[in-house]
């Protein structure tokens, strides 16, 4: 025990920026007294069998091992949710608990980037999208004037909001007093810039050839149309049909398509065209006293 606790000091010693902190189960978890809730990072850490073994020699094992437990935090979170008994909401207290359903499973989705990118800047990006969830997903039952119902909520959810505040610091720190964040910054930003055609550097061409169609539309895959000419007349079975991960050019005829089209985050790489801003009109109607914040964007 004692060789293990040498060992970490000396890790933790030259590999992150923040002071010496507590023993957590004979670890020395240093980065925790500089978090926005060190308690819940000495916690949660702490009680993680797997920090030890994880604690490589890298300048990011310990932001790897925080979004980690954050990670496996959120999947319970999502489960405790969804299994809940809303057999007492209204229709309204269902609509927001169906947001918090869905918001988990993105927050889930963003902690897994976040954890698998070697982009600091990028994780950072999706740790930010997986704490605004957690607002949007009480934001639902606000709306509603139900914040009563927030206390139905399992309490543990409170932790995952700190869990992901942590997890966004420590990621900071460490992107910012990286040796190479400078350099890989420069990159990151060399990579975003627009060139002389209007679009960013990492655009492929065929995807900027594709955008810069004019006359003609580009060969669609799916063509809707409200007379029956197209393989479909709305424009909700066309990304319901659309699939496989490959591009998707949904070409939309002339036309006022009165519908909320939803597109899943599921649905990658679809491309919608229309004739035009006065021809191709899409138009909704959403109830305020029936749809969350969250659900009233469209495209």
């Amino acid at each position: 025990m004692d060789k293990l606790v040498v060992i970490l000091t000396f890790f933790l010693t030259h590999f992150f920026i923040f002071p010496l902190g507590n023993f957590v189960n004979g670890a020395t978890i240093t980065s925790c007294t500089q978090t926005p809730y060190p308690d819940v990072c000495n916690f949660y850490m702490g009680n993680s069998l797997n920090v030890a073994a994880n604690l490589d020699q890298t300048q990011f094992s310990f932001r790897d091992v925080a979004i980690q437990v954050t990670l496996s935090q959120a999947v319970q979170a999502h489960q405790l949710v969804s299994s809940m008994d809303s057999s007492s909401f209204d229709q309204r207290a269902k609509l927001a608990w169906n947001d918090c359903v869905e918001l988990y499973e993105d927050t889930i989705h963003h902690l897994n980037l976040s954890k698998t990118t070697n982009n600091q800047i990028d994780s950072q990006t999706w740790l930010s999208a997986a704490i605004a969830n957690q607002q949007t997903c009480q934001n639902g039952f606000i709306d509603f004037n139900l914040a009563s119902h927030l206390q139905t909520l399992p309490s543990m959810l409170g932790n995952i909001t700190k869990l992901i505040s942590n997890s966004l610091a420590i990621n900071k720190a460490t992107t910012v007093t990286s040796s190479t964040s400078h350099s890989n910054f420069a990159k990151q930003v060399a990579n975003r810039r627009l060139l002389s055609d209007g679009f960013p550097a990492w655009l492929s061409v065929a995807d900027r050839k594709l955008l810069q169609t004019t006359g003609a539309p580009p060969k669609a895959d799916i063509v809707v149309a409200q007379d029956g000419s197209g393989n479909f007349k709305t424009i909700t079975e066309a990304v319901a049909a659309a699939g496989g991960g490959k591009r998707t050019v949904i070409y939309v005829k002339a036309g006022v398509y009165k519908e909320n089209v939803d597109i899943k985050r599921s649905a990658k790489n679809i491309m919608l065209v229309g004739d035009g801003i006065d021809a191709t009109i899409v138009t909704g109607s959403k109830n305020a006293q029936t749809t969350t914040t969250f659900r009233s964007a469209t495209v």
